[in-house]
Formats: structure tokens, sequence, C-alpha cells
């Protein structure tokens, strides 16, 4: 009965995460995503072999490529992932050093010209589109927005659901408690065991951040690490106030003056 409960909970936790089918809704903020048989949410309804949900309806996106092409789209963002920052800026026929540093204000972190775009996705979730976007900005003397650049690089966690999922759910087994369809060892049981399943992954994710930044590996995860660290320390800390709670007058007492 308990590991029915734990296993549903986990599911449930889980359920920010999960949409329906359609176009440019990836929870991970990928775009031109072409993970088949890595990614759960992998959809390729049109056969173009990019996920559905990591791009725009195809008539959008036709659009969009024309636009591209007259702006100067010389390469693809599957192709511009494996390029270094210099590459591109020979492509495009600009400055290397002066790319790089373009790059570097609207990140806010050091970017070399030798650094490879596969590394700033996966460490700093900078997409294709906005490398190229700086790329074209440069050439056609150009400035791309402050909102632009948030929007292509930011990506979307989910505080407020994560926190109202696990708020409900402690709620439903605290009261399954209440009525004795659980025991209350059972209950804080059960949250013991996320709160130190979201505390390894959390931490797990976090070092293999920084030995990625650190020693600049590329990790090739099918999954953004950074996106999931977060969301997964929303997760553990929502958790960790519920622990607080539970053992409030023993807080309370460390901080009696």
């Amino acid at each position: 009965m308990l590991k029915k409960i734990i296993l549903g909970l986990a599911i449930i936790i889980l359920l920010p995460h999960i949409s329906l089918a359609a176009w440019n809704d990836c929870p991970y903020d990928e775009k031109e995503c072409e993970y088949p048989g890595e990614c759960p949410k992998y959809l390729d309804t049109d056969e173009d072999s990019i996920c559905d949900h990591s791009q725009p309806v195809p008539e959008d996106r036709n659009v969009k490529e024309i636009e591209e092409e007259q702006q100067g789209d010389l390469i693809s963002g599957k192709d511009l992932k494996e390029k270094t920052v210099a590459e591109i800026a020979q492509l495009y026929n600009i400055s290397k050093d002066t790319y790089a540093q373009e790059l570097t204000k609207g990140i806010g972190y050091t970017i070399k010209p030798t650094d490879s775009f596969k590394l700033l996705h996966d460490n700093y979730n900078v997409e294709p589109s906005y490398a190229k976007d700086i790329a074209i900005a440069m050439t056609t003397n150009q400035e791309i927005t402050i909102e632009e650049k948030e929007e292509k690089i930011s990506p979307t966690y989910h505080l407020i659901q994560i926190t109202l999922v696990l708020t409900i759910l402690y709620l439903i087994t605290y009261f399954l408690s209440k009525f004795k369809i659980i025991t209350s060892f059972n209950h804080k049981k059960i949250w013991n065991i996320l709160l130190t399943l979201t505390f390894l992954a959390s931490g797990l994710l976090g070092i293999l951040l920084i030995i990625k930044i650190n020693f600049n590996l590329v990790i090739p995860l099918p999954f953004n690490i950074l996106f999931w660290h977060v969301d997964i320390g929303i997760a553990m800390f929502v958790i960790c106030i519920f622990h607080i709670i539970w053992h409030w007058p023993y807080y309370k007492n460390i901080f009696k003056f």
C-alpha cells in the first residue's frame, strides 16, 4: 500500500512537465530538438526529424523560414550546435571577438570564441535562434532588445505549479493519516523518502553542472540539466518546508534567546 502511494505521488509530482501533443510547447525549452528514443515526449507527426513540441506549427514555421532566408539565415539550428563561436562568426563574416562579446552581454557569462554552442546550450540555455539573431543583427547593424534576449535565453521554471501540486499531495496524505487510512508514521515516511530523492537528484544534477562549467565538458544527456536541477530543487525546498513545520518546536527552541 505504501509503495503504491509513493509511486502515485512521484507520478503526480511530474505532472507539471507532462503536456498533451501540441506544437512549440516543450517543457524543457528545447528548440529544433532531435532526440528520438531518448526524450519521452518526442513526437514527430510531420516526419521532419524534429520534435513537434520544439518547433512552431508548419504554417508559422514556413513563414519564419522565409523571413530568416531573407534576413541571411545561413545555417540550421542543428548544424549551429556543432559549431564554435569563432566558426559562426566566420560564416557570417563578423569579428569572432566582437561576436563573443555580444553573446557575453546577453548571457551574463564570459563567452570565448573557442566555446561550442553545444556547451552554451547545455550550460546557459542559449538557443541556436538567439545565436543566429545576434550574428544577423551584427551583419545588418541592428540591435537585439533586452526583451528578446530574455525570451531567447531564459527557461521557464514551474515554481507555482510544483508548490501547488506538492501542497495538495501533502494535504491528501495528511488527511489520510487523520482518518486512519494510513498511519501517521507512513505519512511522514512518504515525505521523508520524497525529500531524500529530490535532495539526491538536485544535488547530483548540480554536481554535473559544476563539472560541465569548470572543466568545459559536454555531458550528452537527453534533457536540460539546469532546467531539471532548478525544478527538482523547487520541489525539495517545498518538502523542506513541510519538514520544518513538523519539527517547528525543535527549531523554535534553537533560536530562543
